[in-house]
Parts: structure tokens; sequence; C-alpha cells
């Protein structure tokens, strides 16, 4: 977990609800980064070196192809440990406002805009209002 979490956690010890997302969104935030470093490797062997027309042998000489593993390995990892995470969410009562706009932060995350606008507009509108509410 980040150093930029750990403020937020110990603060909340109460809250169980609020600690766990502040982890899951700390993973995810982690699990973004790795993936665009990961694309910008890629984008660089495709651009630099025709990457789509190497054989995977030749594809293993490059470093970068190692550190593409790497990368991919601890995002498969952060991915499955959020997995199991968001599976707990539900039982946990928030039982502050950073509890209930973790959820919604995640719920925001987690509902596609792609594949349903109108929940995730709705999701990311009580955020905001529930933010002005309270203000923060």
């Amino acid at each position: 977990m980040s150093g930029a979490a750990a403020p937020l956690l110990s603060g909340n010890a109460t809250d169980r609800a609020a600690s766990a997302c502040e982890i899951w969104l700390t993973r995810h935030a982690e699990h973004e980064r790795l993936g665009n470093r990961w694309q910008q490797i890629e984008t660089r062997l495709f651009r630099d070196y025709n990457w789509s027309k190497l054989t995977r042998a030749q594809r293993k000489r490059f470093p970068e192809k190692h550190e593409m593993d790497d990368l991919y390995d601890r995002m498969d990892a952060l991915h499955e440990e959020n997995r199991f995470l968001l599976a707990s969410l539900p039982a946990l009562v928030a039982t502050s406002s950073l509890g209930i706009c973790g959820k919604l932060a995640i719920a925001a995350i987690e509902v596609c805009p792609e594949e349903n606008e109108k929940a995730h507009r709705l999701i990311a509108s009580i955020l905001r209002d529930y933010r002005a509410l309270h203000g923060g």
C-alpha cells in the first residue's frame, strides 16, 4: 500500500468499509499506473520494432518483454486482490463519510460508462452530491 493511503487508513480504524475502500482504490490506482507503463512500452515496440511481426522467440530477446511480463503479473495480482475485496464490500457497513464516499467511488469505477451510462452517471452524481453536502 502506498504511503499516501496510510494516513487515511489510520484515521479510519473504526470504519472497516473506509479502510477496505482505501485499499481497493490504492490498488486500482497502481493497476492503472502499471497499465499505462505497459501500454507505453508496447506502443514503442510496435512503432520501433514492428512488434506484431516478431516471433515469440524474437520478442524474448527484448528486455522490455520481461518488463512487460512483470507488469502484467503485478497487474493480474492486483486485479485478483481487488476482485476478492470488492466481493466483501457489500457486507461492510460504512460508518463514516469516507466509507460511504469510498463505496460510491468504487461503484463509479466498476459500473463502466460504456456498458451502463445512466447507472454510471447516477452513481457519479450521488458521489458528487454527497461530497458537496458534507464538504469534502
